[in-house]
Order: C-alpha cells, then structure tokens, then sequence
C-alpha cells in the first residue's frame, strides 16, 4: 500500500498485488479475478505512463534551470 508522503503505488506494489489477485479462485466473490487482474494491467499502463510524463517534466525544468 502507498507509503505516507507518497500517494501512488508503485510498480512492484503494483506488482505485489496483481500476484495476490492472480492466487485468487476464478470467480471469487469481491471482484471477478479476471475483472481484478485488467485493472491492475490498466493502472500499470497508467502507471509508466505518468512516469513517463514526470520524467519529461523535470528535463525540461532542468533545462529551463540552465
């Protein structure tokens, strides 16, 4: 879960938990599995997305900076 001072997960928290989901029975009741494992696929994609994002953000500050 998100650490304080950080309110994100990250990839191997995201990792950690499509594990857990990925042990779940077929058809367990709170979430389908299935249902489960292409959120967390999704919100991966998002995920290194926005690093991405947060990545090019601070090389342009950088430069800005020069």
């Amino acid at each position: 879960m998100p650490q304080p001072g950080r309110p994100y997960l990250a990839r191997e928290e995201i990792e950690q938990l499509r594990r857990s989901i990925a042990m779940l029975q077929p058809g367990s009741m709170a979430m389908k599995r299935e249902d489960a494992m292409r959120l967390l696929g999704e919100l991966g994609e998002v995920r290194g997305r926005l690093d991405g994002l947060c990545d090019g953000l601070r090389v342009l500050l950088a430069e800005e900076d020069r």
